[in-house]
């Protein structure tokens, strides 16, 4: 992801309130859960010092209402005495629940998720139409949905040897083709708004095929799933699981990408930073492009700033001797606007931390 649509963050001087909490309402006693976790966590963030009232208007924002179906969480940074951060995430997560005050944000739980999620348009076409749908992420569609109705004049096509069968099909012909203009055009523009990484055309196949020869030369990848539909009765969850192996593919392939990337610039010997203090000698110099981050590693390392003059840190954490390396290599790159991996240590060659360079001395 790119750190930079998070650099207005690191604006504030500090000190930092992250709560990352799950907000999932998938069962009966759900809400009471949560009710019990906050207790603890205003108890911990009150031991902190941190002023009532902002603990308060937390725990608000905590309990409304997502409008995410099944597990979700949500992260929430506070600083100088306002919320400054508020982001909801559907999905699964292994990472720990996280309430803390100190210099930094701690965005890692919300870094893990985050991370490898690709942004998409979602089309379900009939010879009719389409339902448009943008995703920033699985299960969590934009506020902006659309429908685009067509004509239905000579939508279905005369029975075999009618006298005007030749007539009547052409006219048939002719619908469709402007449906499925009309459709992809809706996409376009909606693809220029939002620039998603991928079209995903799901529905009638015949639509489905009209819509993707409009839409050649789109500024995105264009694949289609043959589960779903606009008809009744039309399986949702099928084509759910062919929308999730699309995306798996391609989260897999990006993941790939990077690793060879970083691999070749090591063999090559240049272009690549490894370990933590070459990395942040590197985020001085505004010479990451890339960073690749094993985050579980990079939490237990600690950075004193001292040792590498020029970090672009917050007020709050310029005077501090030992920071989590996670926070700071978040908060340098959003300054230098780097762009972030989440890998295992292995793919970033056993170092937890690496990077790929924007140029090499």
């Amino acid at each position: 992801m790119k750190l930079g649509t998070i650099q207005d963050l690191y604006t504030r001087s500090g000190p930092f309130v992250t709560v990352h909490m799950d907000v999932s309402r998938n069962t009966e006693d759900a809400p009471q859960q949560m009710d019990a976790r906050w207790t603890t966590a205003t108890q911990d963030l009150e031991r902190a010092g941190v002023d009532k009232d902002l603990i308060a208007r937390i725990g608000e924002r905590l309990h409304q209402p997502t409008d995410v179906p099944g597990e979700a969480r949500r992260t929430i940074v506070a600083a100088d005495g306002d919320i400054v951060f508020d982001d909801i995430r559907a999905g699964h997560s292994i990472w720990p629940e996280t309430t803390v005050s100190g210099p930094l944000p701690d965005l890692s739980g919300w870094l893990h998720q985050v991370d490898g999620q690709v942004p998409f348009v979602l089309v379900v076409a009939d010879r009719e139409g389409a339902d448009i749908e943008f995703y920033r992420a699985m299960s969590k569609p934009d506020a902006d949905r659309q429908t685009v109705d067509g004509e239905t004049l000579h939508i279905t096509k005369v029975p075999q040897g009618d006298w005007a069968q030749k007539q009547f099909q052409q006219r048939s012909e002719n619908v469709w083709q402007q449906n499925a203009r009309e459709v992809a055009d809706a996409v376009r523009t909606l693809c220029t708004e939002q620039r998603p990484r991928l079209v995903i055309l799901a529905g009638d196949e015949r639509a489905r095929a009209e819509i993707a020869e409009a839409l050649e030369g789109v500024q995105c990848d264009v694949e289609q799933v043959t589960a779903g539909g606009r008809a009744a009765g039309s399986s949702t969850e099928a084509l759910w699981d062919e929308v999730r192996q699309v995306l798996a593919r391609i989260e897999a392939f990006d993941e790939e990408q990077v690793t060879d990337r970083l691999l070749e610039k090591t063999g090559q010997g240049s272009g690549a930073a490894r370990g933590l203090p070459e990395v942040l000698d590197a985020l001085v110099q505004g010479k990451a492009e890339r960073l690749l981050v094993d985050l579980r590693a990079a939490h237990d390392m600690t950075v004193n700033p001292a040792d590498h003059p020029g970090l672009a840190l917050p007020a709050s954490a310029c005077n501090e001797t030992e920071l989590p390396a996670d926070q700071v290599l978040v908060a340098v790159g959003a300054a230098t606007d780097a762009e972030l991996s989440v890998l295992p240590a292995e793919q970033t060659k056993g170092a937890g931390v690496a990077a790929l360079l924007r140029w090499d001395d």
